[in-house]
């Protein structure tokens, strides 16, 4: 505990229960940080700030002015801004060749451009607050070949590079800046996309034999942002070890949930 004592975070994807960014924006609190959480539900973030005591500032990481307002707001709010968490996501999954250029869009808007807009104005305040530490939480497949993804893969894989381009550039302001990439993980955004006999098809692929957990992130996460992280530039790979091995193929999925779906049927 007190791991974070009177340090001042922003996490960003924090709108909705049990997803990666309010369990990070918890486990934050719980270590002593003044946190500010934001996104783009409102109510959510009301709801969490009031049971945690956080501060909720909505905000919609597509806009640039938007995410420099929520840097600004946190500044006044607190003073400056020593962390900063960009944990917001959205799904995508289909055919390659069936690709719709709205469906590039959104994963561009969100994960690339959004999570840029992030770091732009990250660096600005932790320039201020003379150095700081970024986070920005990725998925295992900007590295892992996956079917039917894509879009999302090409935007995470890109975002990755230039959190790496900013751990290079403003280190010497005392600046981190580093990766959290979670393996197969069920949160609100992936539970409606899970079939029974999905996650069973993930886990016999990990080493550690289950897929991870919203507080697993939260972990990783902390340690990559608190003082006694002397890394940047990294990618800290949260998926059990599915990357010492490969993700299923969609066949073998698509075979799991057939056996999982008669099984249910008895």
């Amino acid at each position: 505990m007190g791991r974070l004592q009177g340090k001042r975070a922003i996490v960003m994807g924090a709108t909705r229960e049990g997803n990666m960014g309010q369990a990070i924006a918890k486990r934050f609190v719980d270590e002593g940080a003044t946190v500010v959480v934001s996104g783009r539900g409102a109510g959510g973030l009301e709801d969490f700030a009031r049971k945690y005591g956080s501060i909720a500032v909505p905000a919609d990481i597509s806009s640039k002015e938007s995410v420099f307002s929520l840097f600004e707001q946190a500044e006044k709010a607190m003073g400056g801004v020593d962390i900063a968490v960009n944990a917001a996501a959205t799904g995508q999954y289909g055919p390659f060749e069936d690709t719709p250029e709205s469906e590039l869009d959104e994963m561009l808007n969100i994960i690339f451009k959004g999570g840029f807009f992030f770091m732009q104005a990250a660096v600005g305040a932790m320039k201020r607050a003379g150095g700081g530490a970024i986070a920005v939480v990725t998925s295992q497949v900007a590295t892992m070949m996956f079917e039917n993804h894509a879009p999302y893969m090409g935007a995470k894989a890109g975002i990755e590079h230039v959190t790496r381009t900013v751990a290079n550039e403003f280190g010497q302001f005392g600046i981190r800046a580093n990766v959290i990439a979670p393996g197969m993980t069920v949160t609100p955004m992936t539970a409606g996309m899970l079939a029974p006999g999905m996650v069973e098809a993930f886990a016999s692929e990990t080493p550690l034999g289950r897929i991870n957990t919203v507080e697993d992130i939260a972990a990783a996460t902390l340690f990559a942002v608190s003082d006694e992280c002397f890394m940047t530039g990294q990618t800290f790979h949260t998926t059990g070890g599915i990357t010492l091995r490969r993700l299923p193929m969609a066949s073998e999925i698509g075979a799991a949930i057939e056996s999982a779906t008669k099984k249910q049927a008895g």
